[in-house]
């Protein structure tokens, strides 16, 4: 899946082209390297990242999120903006793999990271979930095994489970 420091590659790249990104018309944004899960530059991405840099330990993590935070306060209208077009676009992405008759239990772990963005990006925008996203989770709990946490463990303090109870278990093969 990812390492600290491919995380941290990816979350550096970013910050430095958080500003023309967020500027742009855009919503997927080349960003080099290509060091971790994702390929493109997102909010969804970088706040994913930065939940993994602090459960990873990473030094520079606090410093990175501040980093991150002052940019949003700089371009709050569009960083809200842009927000709102990934949730739209990442829900119809989980809405696709949700009702996929070939969505297995091995691809749900990398799946599932749709699911975790949407979570952090609806929590930047302290919304609730739209009616769509409150009608996926209950069709992926009729195919859901509560279990084990799907990713490395060391992430789990940062993902706790009343919150993201989707990564505790997963889906029937």
């Amino acid at each position: 899946m990812t390492s600290p420091e491919k995380d941290k590659a990816f979350f550096l790249a970013g910050l430095q082209e958080l500003e023309p990104y967020l500027l742009s018309k855009e919503l997927y944004w080349h960003v080099s390297p290509h060091a971790t899960d994702f390929t493109q530059l997102t909010l969804g991405a970088l706040l994913l990242v930065r939940e993994r840099l602090k459960a990873w330990g990473d030094t520079d993590a606090m410093e990175l999120a501040q980093q991150l935070d002052a940019v949003r306060s700089k371009w709050r209208s569009a960083w809200e903006e842009k927000v709102r077009r990934e949730v739209r676009a990442r829900s119809e992405l989980w809405k696709d793999f949700i009702a996929a008759r070939d969505a297995s239990a091995r691809q749900y772990p990398y799946q599932v990271r749709l699911r975790a963005m949407l979570a952090l990006l609806l929590d930047d925008l302290r919304e609730s979930p739209s009616e769509m996203l409150t009608s996926l989770d209950a069709h992926l709990k009729h195919k859901f095994h509560a279990g084990a946490f799907v990713w490395d463990v060391k992430l789990q303090a940062y993902f706790p489970q009343d919150q993201f109870w989707f990564l505790y278990g997963n889906i029937a093969s």
